[in-house]
């Protein structure tokens, strides 16, 4: 039995173990998430429009997470328009910095390895950039938007005389306490990644600055800072949705909300 096996199993068992049925549902949906990636890769190498394919890659991704997990309430809705709108205006700030950047194709380090193959495979690294950071960034996203909604939610349940200003104000104040830990996630999960080639060159002495400045380092910086930016972005946005939502709901949708959960 290989490690990847066992570790699958010890997983299994324990979300099971701590998470019941959720965590049966929450261990299904890993593999759910792997198996959408897969389609969208394939759709993108026959040929179809890459930012079509992350739209749409996007939707399904965040349905699955938060109505699959969530159910399908007034909070997963708030939470899956705000991870919607905030994609977008990721994918219009990733493309710009990509474009000025320069960051598309392979770096000069894979590029010794990949030097006796074709370059020529018909995908522009441009926009599959987009789509690597988009996929990279959009679980943080996802995280972030239904832990504000779901708060605000329970808020709005506990005192109904919040206004929707006081109430995305309450959004507001619980974004700020975990925007930190969300864009320290995204900062050590990137740089976590590089870290053994950090080392490599250093023990090939090559300069502090050489690395910093290598494509391969500048790419994962900006994806970071990226990253933080769409964490930080959506904030707003996930309070003022989720307020706008929550008090325009109507009774009988709270009604069916309950019985949902």
């Amino acid at each position: 039995m290989s490690a990847i096996t066992i570790l699958a199993i010890l997983l299994f068992i324990l979300m099971i173990a701590l998470g019941g049925k959720k965590g049966l549902i929450s261990y299904l949906t890993l593999f759910l998430n792997f198996v959408i990636l897969l389609i969208a890769i394939v759709i993108i190498i026959f040929g179809a429009p890459i930012y079509v394919v992350t739209i749409i890659f996007c939707i399904v991704i965040a349905s699955c997470n938060l109505f699959v997990l969530n159910s399908y309430n007034t909070k997963t809705k708030a939470a899956f328009y705000a991870t919607l709108l905030t994609t977008i205006i990721l994918i219009a700030a990733i493309y710009l910095s990509v474009a000025i950047g320069h960051l598309q194709g392979f770096t000069t380090e894979q590029q010794d390895e990949t030097y006796i193959f074709s370059m020529n495979i018909g995908i522009d690294m441009v926009k599959f950039m987009v789509f690597t950071v988009v996929l990279a960034v959009i679980a943080v996203v996802i995280d972030l938007a239904i832990t504000i909604s779901s708060p605000m939610y329970e808020l709005n349940e506990a005192n109904p005389n919040l206004s929707q200003k006081e109430l995305f104000h309450s959004g507001m104040r619980v974004g700020r306490e975990i925007l930190a830990t969300s864009a320290n996630t995204i900062y050590l999960a990137y740089f976590g990644g590089q870290l053994t080639l950090f080392f490599w060159f250093f023990k090939l002495n090559y300069s502090f600055g050489h690395i910093i400045n290598s494509k391969i380092f500048v790419q994962e910086f900006i994806s970071i800072l990226l990253g933080g930016i769409a964490v930080a972005i959506s904030i707003p946005i996930t309070a003022w949705l989720s307020s706008l939502l929550i008090k325009n709901e109507k009774p009988i949708d709270k009604k069916s909300e309950h019985t949902v959960d």
